[in-house]
Order: structure tokens, then sequence, then C-alpha cells
């Protein structure tokens, strides 16, 4: 078709009539941002509380999945709004109950269906089920089906009549299980006898001191062979222990190294560390190791060398004991007693029975070329058992053998067999949270500052070094088989209290999770009324990869529990017995074989999961995704792929929901995106026509979400939402040349009328009357500040003036590690062809210089009039958008009060630079007449 015969037909969304017709509903109007951005920030609504029962990675929080859930099952009616409201901020039992009445109406007494397709941990699932919705959550990671069933399934069971379990506790209660389920006292039992059993079986090799009590932990290095005098050293990259406290009267403790002939040993000594590590950063070649002896350096290359030849060994340094008894925060630091040091070198995993079929420590390779997940895979550790030390490997070995022993007993006592599955479910949760303060990898965390001012506790720091790496480093930290931060039995303090909070709330049903593959749902056609789900965010963590760590030790204790997750090979040729990898939907920093998980990958596979759902669907029904990312080709993907498999975006509602994020500024919001299956005939439109209703919609809902009080942040991504809507009514959008118009002009468009619709008054001149640099940097003044911005999120603002990032860099942007800054300095050179943004900065820094003559100086030079509308309108701007004590802003202020003599000033200022030049080009005339 030509572009003179493209029908202009106005798009009418079709409509369903008669009883049951729920197609429109609240999320395609409205969202509780405000809600959301309230609620995340607190204990019910951050979906911290849900999170400490099983760790699972970069999960929303639940006041975000509540609201995705709610608007999405209801019709769009305001009375439900003030409910939904109360749900979301405050997790409110009135507020339930009315929605799910709600529901059930809205439904005419017909349970609605709500799948979700990428459910993780099963947050979306569990609001689902609280109004009363028939709520499934499909996982391709058992583990994340793990979890959902421990969040969503099992702990909203009544357990009440089960029998009662074959152990005994002799530790008295310390919560209150009054108003809980009977599940928290039962997995606390449990949680006991494991711990019981382990402390038994272990006890010779974690020696108690002379009170009886045992240390909390113990710090443990890695040595290696010098190369230059081949003796071998310790690898420590701190000899920090505890910093000084000048409140407590703490000198604080470190390491003192010292050499002894051919041996080394560590002292503890109080006060600040007056030597230097072994192991530590050496400028731009990355680490290097000194041999204490020689003074040998050993770039990183050769002690990543040493561990691939086996030549590292694991040594116990010193041990960690409470100061004055369990309960006292402060950690103190010793000697290790030669029997501890025996006690600690004699421990072997090796004796543990077989798990099962499988081995009794993990012994699956750990897939090659994955050292930026696996960090310790790049220093010769090849298998999962090799993470930790060997007394370390022991402890967690004999805690799944007695998990594994008390799911039999379980049993033989006449629990059920879904009963004793949960309880075992509860426990391999616990191991999975110790397994995060394990391994090489699980460093001392030392708070507090040198100079003794900050608090100075001490704790064993997160094996995750973000959501994504799994860290590792030479001197680590083990804890014992006592009490303390990270030991069994800390860990059963810090999850039942959590699992208790959870079970409070409990209401509707059950939730079903299943691991199943997203891109070939198990689902009839047309039986779902809404698809919600959070799909996995690009490039950001490559979830199979580090989760793999904890699926191999659930294999050993749960293969028999939940044999449909974890008795059978789901792996791959290229990672056998690991979790598929095949199928994920990400995209992989690293080919290592197999399928390429590229970007075309991504999305083409994103698809291909839209299109099921979209055939799972009800003809009214409803596909909503939670999305973030900080790179605009990862939002291009997604919703690529959601026009591809022939959905029509018809709202994005912005969540500011990694407030917990602090420091440089990242992409902190998240977009609801709520889609409806597109109509079957849909017209086609030029791209002037679309042009126009897009800019026309965005800058109509920007009135709106000034008046919600949204942040300008924000509404760039909201604007996505009435865009996609538009673009979304047309099969195709043709260009003058006949060619399709990409969705990428379209997401540009959005974010420019966002610009273009804001009140930036600027003297109330048109916007596009200004250059280019200029509108990016009010723009980016007015939305950032002076915080750090990363490369992606600039990059986001940069489009909508067409401009490269790269191309600001140096003139009106400065970089570093944290991202992107606006500069607000002077520039050092600057001409008539400088924008008007940077001549505004030159002037601040001519008035700081030399008064009003210097900056008369620069607008002669720069070409600038005295009554430039645009310079002057730029000026104001900047002063309004800093605080009233920035140097900049005192500087233009007084600007703009001597406005009126800068400009009697320019004249002279101009014929004073003509005269300079006419006295260069008299002194360079005989030379140039020379040349000639």
């Amino acid at each position: 078709m030509s572009i003179d015969e493209v029908k202009r037909t106005p798009y009418a969304p079709a409509t369903h009539g008669g009883a049951g017709d729920v197609r429109e509903r609240l999320i395609d109007h409205w969202f509780p941002c405000t809600a959301v951005d309230a609620a995340v920030g607190t204990p019910a609504g951050s979906g911290r509380n849900e999170k400490a029962i099983f760790p699972w990675f970069a999960s929303r929080p639940i006041a975000q999945a509540r609201a995705a859930v709610l608007t999405t099952l209801l019709p769009n009616d305001a009375a439900h709004r003030q409910s939904v409201e109360a749900a979301v901020r405050h997790g409110s039992a009135e507020a339930f109950d009315r929605l799910a009445e709600a529901v059930t109406k809205n439904y005419h007494g017909r349970t609605p269906v709500v799948v979700d397709i990428f459910s993780g941990r099963g947050m979306i699932p569990l609001e689902a089920a609280r109004v009363g919705a028939t709520a499934v959550g499909t996982d391709l990671s058992p583990v994340a089906t793990l979890a959902g069933r421990l969040l969503a399934d099992w702990s909203m069971r009544d357990w009440s009549a089960e029998a009662p379990l074959p152990f005994e506790s002799d530790v008295p209660a310390v919560l209150d299980f009054a108003d809980t389920h009977r599940l928290v006292s039962d997995t606390r039992l449990l949680h006991e006898e494991v711990g019981r059993r382990t402390r038994q079986a272990l006890a010779k090799f974690y020696p108690a001191n002379q009170d009886g009590r045992r240390p909390w932990g113990y710090l443990w290095t890695v040595s290696m062979p010098c190369d230059q005098c081949h003796r071998r050293f310790p690898l420590i990259g701190s000899l920090v222990l505890r910093h000084p406290n000048s409140r407590k009267q703490d000198l604080g403790q470190a390491m003192s190294l010292i050499t002894v002939g051919d041996t080394w040993k560590v002292e503890v000594v109080d006060g600040p560390a007056n030597g230097q590590p072994t192991y530590s950063s050496a400028g731009k070649k990355g680490k290097s190791a000194r041999c204490p002896f020689c003074s040998h350096v050993h770039t990183l290359e050769t002690v990543k060398a040493k561990g691939f030849a086996g030549q590292y060994v694991d040594e116990p340094l010193l041990a960690a004991d409470f100061a004055n008894g369990d309960g006292d925060a402060k950690k103190h630091f010793r000697q290790l007693r030669d029997e501890e040091r025996r006690a600690a070198l004699s421990a072997s995993p090796d004796e543990l029975p077989k798990a099962g079929q499988l081995s009794a420590i993990p012994d699956e390779a750990i897939p090659p070329g994955n050292v930026h997940t696996v960090m310790a895979s790049g220093y010769g550790y090849t298998n999962y058992g090799q993470l930790m030390c060997d007394r370390q490997t022991l402890l967690f070995g004999t805690l799944t053998e007695h998990i594994r022993a008390c799911h039999e007993e379980m049993l033989d006592a006449g629990v059920s067999a879904a009963y004793a599955n949960a309880l075992a479910g509860f426990a391999a949760a616990t191991l999975m949270r110790g397994l995060r303060y394990a391994t090489r990898g699980a460093r001392l965390r030392c708070h507090g500052k040198p100079d003794g001012s900050g608090n100075n506790n001490v704790q064993v720091g997160d094996l995750f070094a973000n959501e994504a790496v799994l860290s590792f480093q030479f001197d680590f930290f083990e804890v014992g088989i006592g009490k303390g931060p990270g030991t069994w039995a800390g860990l059963t303090e810090t999850g039942t209290t959590p699992l208790a909070t959870h079970l409070r709330g409990r209401r509707g049903t059950t939730a079903r999770l299943r691991r199943e593959n997203a891109m070939a749902l198990p689902f009839r056609d047309g039986t779902v009324d809404a698809v919600v789900t959070d799909p996995p965010y690009y490039d950001m963590i490559e979830y199979s990869d580090v989760s793999d760590y904890f699926y191999v030790w659930l294999r050993r204790i749960m293969a028999d529990v939940q044999p449909d997750l974890f008795a059978e090979t789901i792996g791959t040729e290229v990672a056998p017995n690991l979790q598929n990898k095949d199928d994920e939907i990400i995209v992989r920093r690293v080919y290592n074989g197999g399928v390429r998980h590229d970007r075309e990958f991504y999305e083409r596979s994103l698809s291909r999961a839209f299109h099921e759902a979209r055939r799972v669907l009800r003809p009214d029904g409803h596909l909503v995704v939670v999305f973030g990312h900080s790179d605009p080709d990862a939002w291009l993907r997604l919703l690529g792929a959601l026009r591809d498999a022939g959905f029509v975006v018809t709202s994005a509602w912005p969540s500011r929901t990694e407030t917990s994020n602090t420091g440089v500024a990242s992409i902190k919001v998240t977009v609801t995106i709520g889609c409806r299956v597109a109509a079957p005939q849909r017209p086609i439109a030029t791209a002037a026509q679309v042009d126009r209703e897009v800019a026309t919609a965005v800058k109509a809902a920007v009135k709106q979400w000034d008046a919600d009080g949204l942040a300008l942040t924000d509404q760039l991504m909201a604007a996505y939402g009435p865009a996609m809507e538009v673009y979304g009514r047309y099969s195709s959008v043709l260009l003058p040349n006949g060619e399709r118009a990409n969705l990428d002009r379209y997401l540009t468009l959005a974010r420019t009328s966002v610009r273009d619709a804001t009140a930036l008054k600027l003297d109330q001149l048109p916007l596009e009357t200004f250059d280019a640099p200029t509108r990016f940097a009010v723009f980016w003044q007015r939305l950032y500040g002076r915080t750090d911005v990363p490369k992606g999120e600039a990059r986001f603002l940069a489009q909508a003036d067409n401009l490269r990032l790269e191309d600001m860099r140096g003139a009106l942007l400065t970089e570093s590690k944290s991202g992107f800054k606006l500069r607000l300095d002077g520039p050092a050179t600057f001409s008539d062809r400088s924008s008007t943004f940077e001549i505004a900065r030159v002037m601040a820094k001519a008035w700081d210089d030399g008064g009003t003559e210097a900056v008369a100086t620069v607008l002669a030079k720069s070409d600038r009039q005295a009554n430039d509308a645009h310079l002057w309108a730029v000026v104001a701007e900047i002063v309004r958008q800093l605080p009233a004590s920035d140097p900049v802003a005192k500087a233009l202020s007084a600007v703009q009060r001597n406005a009126g003599t800068i400009g009697t000033m320019i004249q002279y200022a101009a014929a004073v630079a003509d005269r300079e030049a006419d006295a260069r080009a008299q002194l360079t005339l005989p030379f140039e007449e020379d040349l000639s």
C-alpha cells in the first residue's frame, strides 16, 4: 500500500458486551504510584520480610506486586481506589476483604485465574491468592519454584491437624507463637533438632573455650609458595579486625603478620594495623601478592596460575569470640589454640554418607568462562564443592544429612508427606541463607572508621557482592557451630521471625507453583483471566548461574522431597547436572557454548513467551508486565516483544521501588505496564499522523501527572504508556518513503514530548527555540541536579534531543565510575559557537574572576547581546535550581543584579577586543607577507 492510500479512520478499541465483560481494568486508567512509592520504604510494603524467608534475586517490593494484581483484577471504578491505596500502603485487612469481595463481584461469582509466567519467589501469585484468585506461578528455575512454594503455598495452608513431630525442644521459645500458625513452632522445633545433631556430630572439630562456649567464628586465608624464595606465605587483603570506637573507648584490633625463619604467624594487637597486607591493589594493573619474606611481587595472573596448579592451601588464622557472652555485640579476636588449629585442619567431608544417589558434597562443575558470575572459578576452583574450606564443607554436608534424616523420621511418626516436605523445605531455605555467609568470598566486614568516629560493629559479609556476582577473596570468615550471626542457631532466629510475621497476614487461598518454560505454558487456550509477571531483566542477572550454587545443595536435600524439582537432571550438554540455561530468557555476557544468549535471542524468546501469554488469555484478559532497566535498548527489546506478540500497551506506571539504594543515582524506577490483546483489524497510518497523536497524548498525560505529583524523572518512564497505546492502534506506521517507522522513534518522541510539555518557565520562551545542548543541560539539571547519573539513564535523556552522550562528555558532563554529572564550572574555552548553557557557566566564573567587566568581556567575545532573552532565561533557570549558598548560584545572582551595568559595558569590551585583535594582526602581518 502506498503512503497516499493509508486509511485515516480513527481507531476505536474493541468492546465486549454482556455479563462478565471486564476488558476495561483499573490499570488502564489509574495506578497507586504514590502509595507504592511510600510503601516500599516500610516493612509491610518493602517485601523485606518475604525476602528473608528464602534468598532469591531481584524481586520487586511486595507493594508493587500487590498494586499490579489489584489494578489488573478490578474494573475501572473510582470507588475501588481508596481500598487499593489502603491495601498497598498498610496491608489493611479490611481493605483486602473489601477487594476480595469486589473481585468476586466483578467476575460474577467466578474465580478469576491469574498466572505469573516468571514467578521467581512467588510475590505476584501470593498477592493474587490473597484476594481469592486461582493463582499459578511458573518459573524455569527449580530454585525459584521452591522459593515460591515456601512463600505462597506451604505457608498459606492449615496444618493444625498434623501429627506431632518426633522431636523435643530443650530451648525456651523466644517468639510469641500465640497468634501465629503451627508451622512456625514446628519449623523452629525441626531447626533445633538439626542444630543439636550437627553440634554433637562436629563438636570435636570446633573445640569449646574454657567456659564451655564456642567461638562465633574463625578467620581463614589461603597461602601460596613464593616464586623467588619458595617459602609459603598468606594472601591477606586486610589486617583490620575491628575499627576503634572513641565513644566506647575501644582501641580496636588488628593483625600483625610476623615471619620467623621460613615460617609465618599472625598475632592480634590492640589498636590500628601497623603493617601492610600481602595481597592488595597495585593500581591499574589490579591486585598483586607481595611475599613478606623476600618482598617479591607476584602479578594477579601469577596468583591465579597458582590456584590452577593446585598450590593453594587453606590456613586458619584467628578465632572470634563474644567479649562478654553470647549476646554481646562486641567481637573479640584472638590467636588460635594449638588444639583449635589441629581440629580445623583435621576436618574432612570425605566420610559423609551419600545424599541418596548423589555425592555428599557437590561435585558439579562450574561452567567454563563463568568467572564474571562465580568469581572463584577464575582462581582454579572448578566445582561447587571446592568453594569452601574442608571444615565449612563438612558443616553444610552434615546439616544436609540431618535434614534428610529428620524428614524420614517425621514420615515414620505419621506426619503427612506434604507437611514433612514443607518443613524440610523451610530447613533447606535456612541452609540456603547460610550459604550466603560461607565460602571463600564471605569476608569479615568491619564497620566504622580508622579514626574511631563510627560504630565499629563486626559481621560476616554476604557472599553476593551484588545480586549478580558470587564474590571471592583469599581471606574469608567461617562461622562456627555455636551462636552468633550467620550460624545455624542465628539463622534459625532470623528466619523464624519473618515466617511468623508472614503468617500473621495469611488470608485467601494457596497459590500453585510449577517449574515450567514460559515459552511452552501448560494451560489450555483462553483459560486465563490475567497474566501478571516480572520478566528477567535483560542482562542484569544471569539467574541460573548465580543460583546453581543453591541448586547443587538443594538437590542433596530435596531430591526425595520435591522430585519434580530436583530428582531429574535438567541441565544441558554444556552444563550437565545444573539448571536449564538454554531456555533462560536473558542476555548472557559471556558465550560459553550451547545457545547464544544475545540481544536477538532475548527479544525473540520474550516474544515467544508473550505469544504463549496471549494464547492462554481469555479475549477480555490482560497482560501486565513489571520491568525496569537503565539501558534504552532493553526497553526497546521488551516493547518490541510485546508488539510482536500482538499486544497493545495501554498504560505505563512508574514506581520508585529502589529507594533503599543510596549514594549515586541509579535507575530507581520500575514500570508496571498494562497491555491488552491488539484488535484483529487495525488501520495503517502515516508517521506524521502518529507523531502528532503521540505528542498530543503524552502532553495531555503530563498535565494529569503534574496534578498527581508524579516526579519529572518518573514521567519520562510513564510516557511510554500513552506513546505505545497510540502506536499500537495501527498495524503499520509508514514513513514518507513507504518504509515502516520503527518503535524506537516513538520511545524517543515520548521522552521529547515530556520535556516539551514541562513548564520550565524559561521566560515563557518555547523550549524548541533553544539550542539542543542547552535543552539537554537545562532538563538534566531539573531532573537530577548535581547528582551522579548512570550511563544508561543519561543515554535516555540524551536521546530526547537526538544527541550522543559521547558528544556531551567534557563540554557538559563529567564522567566517573559513579556515572555522569552535569558540569557547572566554567569551560576552559568558549566561542560564539558555544551553547547558551556553556556561556552561562562562563559568566559565573568570569564574575568571580573580574566582576562586571569580565562578564561583559565574555558576552562580547561570544557575540551575545545585552538583551539576549535565551541567555538570561538560562541564567535564571540555573539560579532557581541551585541552593542559594551554591557558589555558581551566588555568582549568577550577582550577574542578574548587575545586568544593566554589564549591558552598557559590552560595547566597550567589544571595542577593546577588536583593538587587541587588530594589534595581533599587525604583529603577524610582516611574517605572513614574507611567506607570500
